[in-house]
């Protein structure tokens, strides 16, 4: 499956070293399979740092999340158990992982998801909101 990674940067080799820690599944590299999502995450990233999107393009093989030397995880949606694991990661103070999985697959907090996570963070909402999304 071919899959997009949207930025201002062309990447011909994942580095995760580079990968910024607190994203919401972790510090990773991101990937959809959806061309439109990835040209805009790499539309507003240009835009925030006044340089061109670029988009990188590679090749996914599915078995990957079949193979037994990997650790998967996947949400099919919005669920509380993603909202948890959204908050490990985003609310982890440590340089290590918050978790132990080599794939995590997922609905991406878009904008609407990402301010009402910030009002939790916040104290604006409550635990309980969460069951909203």
């Amino acid at each position: 499956m071919k899959v997009y990674h949207g930025s201002d940067t062309h990447i011909d080799v994942i580095d995760l070293v580079k990968c910024k820690p607190r994203k919401d599944f972790g510090r990773g590299f991101y990937v959809t399979n959806i061309f439109l999502q990835a040209e805009d995450m790499a539309n507003r990233i240009a835009h925030w740092h006044n340089t061109r999107p670029v988009i990188s393009e590679f090749d996914f093989e599915e078995y990957a999340f079949e193979d037994d030397d990997l650790k998967v995880l996947r949400f099919e949606n919005y669920t509380e158990e993603w909202f948890d694991f959204v908050m490990l990661n985003r609310n982890n103070k440590h340089r290590r992982q918050a978790h132990s999985f080599d794939i995590v697959e997922g609905p991406v907090a878009d904008d609407t998801v990402s301010l009402r996570i910030n009002d939790y963070l916040r104290g604006i909402i409550c635990k309980q909101i969460k069951k909203n999304f």
